[in-house]
């Protein structure tokens, strides 16, 4: 045998040597770790090896091969294995690593666990931001393809109340109008539901009178729950105030909900609201509002989720009870009006009760008034870029005749507001999001850029209720946003603000 290429210290380690030919033919080995024959072909010891001799010829390079499992009939190692080629001679080591890489093994499987379970993380975060940025732009989408013929519905119908109708035909479009509320407060709780859980709805602080509100639900539910025979009364303790400052809006969707939640779950018996003072100082309240049904009651099992987004709590296979979205936004709407609600059920009902904090108005200082009749009236000019015929019928039978002097011009696009707007003066814009020729945006831009008409106020009135394009066109130079549906006070109000 020639001399090992390897120094003696090494030959003690778990390391074999092997001499072969370029062909493969085994020279010498020292079978430290396998019985090799001499003048036997390397290859026939294991199909690994055939591999090996396939490069005799071909690669002159020393080559390592790292973690090969050698395995047969009563043996099975792991090894890494080299192949050194010198001018004369062709070596083959063989370094046993097997209990090196069997200890190995459940660290690298745990390192690779962790590289993958990083990588499912950022994954899912990905993916979740892919469904939230569907998910707002589909709600962005749906509102606005619904609020525009909704805007119109509830627009004319609100005209033909004013018109000479008979007692039934008035009940009738009664109906129909709360019926269309109804969309709308169903539109409001979808797109709320996204903004809250985006953290971009925002709480007025405006005066309102809880009177006004209470009335107006009383009024709408005992129409509704009279067809069922159930009793609806409305309590308010004399000691509540009653002229506050807060957001109404949220305070009506609140009540709202939790009153359609009591009259779903309710087939007989009776619904109150009632309202009470918990405490009170100087400037401000806390009012305790209970919204109480007869209804079959809540297990004990369910009442931890009946604020889940979606839940609805099944009597049986085929009649769901409970509110898919309300009582959901009734939850997130308290909380961010610093508030909180508890709720109590058995067999013979359920009870939400709710804690929310108000200002109390001072009292107000009486404006001078002007008589009617006083020949001060000035008549305002008012252009509308609207170019849906539909839409266009209703802005004229919604100024046809009006009080305040108002006098409108409708554009069917910008290029045809620009040319009205070089020949004529005008006290106000009404202008929506999207034009056939431009975007609301640009034509906002190109009027503020006018010396003309860079003073004249303008009005979005759009579908759309996503907060980051009204704040966008409010930037660019819009006066106000106005978001369907609204009504003729809503809109007559806003011009009035504006254009005095």
């Amino acid at each position: 045998m020639k001399k090992p290429l390897l120094k003696e210290e090494f030959l003690n380690t778990r390391i074999q040597q092997l001499e072969i030919t370029k062909e493969g033919t085994i020279v010498c080995s020292d079978n430290v770790l396998f019985p090799f024959s001499i003048d036997e072909n390397i290859a026939s010891f294991h199909p690994f090896f055939e591999a090996i001799v396939g490069t005799l010829t071909s690669v002159s390079d020393d080559i390592t091969y790292p973690c090969v499992n050698i395995s047969g009939e009563g043996f099975s190692k792991i090894l890494d294995i080299s192949v050194v080629q010198r001018k004369d001679s062709t070596y083959v080591l063989l370094f046993d690593f097997t209990q090196h890489y069997k200890d190995a093994h459940p660290l690298v499987q745990e390192k690779n666990e962790a590289a993958i379970a990083k990588n499912r993380l950022a994954f899912d975060k990905r993916l979740l931001l892919a469904k939230e940025t569907f998910k707002n732009n589909f709600l962005s989408n749906l509102n606005h393809e619904v609020r525009n013929p909704l805007n119109n519905l509830l627009g004319f119908m609100e005209l033909l109340r004013k018109t000479k109708l008979s007692y039934d035909q008035n009940e009738t479009l009664k109906v129909m109008q709360r019926t269309g509320m109804q969309i709308k407060y169903l539109m409001d709780d979808m797109l709320d539901i996204s903004k809250m859980e985006r953290g971009a709805i925002l709480m007025q602080q405006v005066p309102f009178n809880l009177g006004h509100i209470l009335s107006n639900l009383q009024q709408h539910y005992r129409l509704k729950i009279g067809v069922k025979n159930i009793l609806l009364e409305t309590t308010i303790d004399d000691n509540v105030p009653k002229k506050l400052i807060g957001d109404p809006f949220r305070l009506n969707q609140i009540l709202f909900n939790l009153l359609e939640n009591a009259y779903r779950n309710t087939t007989t018996g009776s619904i109150m609201l009632g309202v009470t003072l918990q405490e009170k100082n100087d400037k401000n309240c806390t009012l305790t509002i209970s919204v109480s049904d007869t209804g079959k009651g809540i297990p004990a099992s369910e009442i931890d989720r009946i604020f889940d987004t979606y839940y609805q709590l099944k009597e049986n296979e085929i009649t769901p009870i409970g509110e898919g979205l309300g009582l959901k936004i009734v939850k997130d709407l308290i909380a961010l009006l610093n508030g909180k609600i508890s709720v109590k059920s058995d067999n013979t009902g359920t009870v939400f009760t709710s804690q929310l904090p108000f200002k109390i108005r001072g009292k107000e200082k009486k404006r001078p008034t002007v008589p009617k009749g006083s020949g001060i009236l000035m008549s305002k000019r008012i252009l509308v870029i609207e170019d849906v015929e539909t839409n266009q019928m209703l802005f004229m039978r919604t100024f046809l005749n009006n009080e305040k002097g108002f006098i409108l011009e409708i554009a069917k696009d910008a290029k045809h507001a620009y040319s009205l707007l070089e020949k004529k003066d005008y006290n106000l814009i009404i202008v929506k999001n999207n034009l056939p020729d431009s975007s609301g945006l640009d034509f906002i831009k190109n009027c503020k850029l006018d010396s003309k008409s860079e003073h004249i106020p303008i009005i979005v009135a759009s579908g759309s209720t996503m907060l980051q394009e009204q704040e966008e066109m409010l930037a660019k130079g819009a006066s106000a946003f106005l978001s369907k549906p609204y009504t003729q006070k809503e809109l007559f109000d806003t011009i009035e603000k504006l254009s005095s």
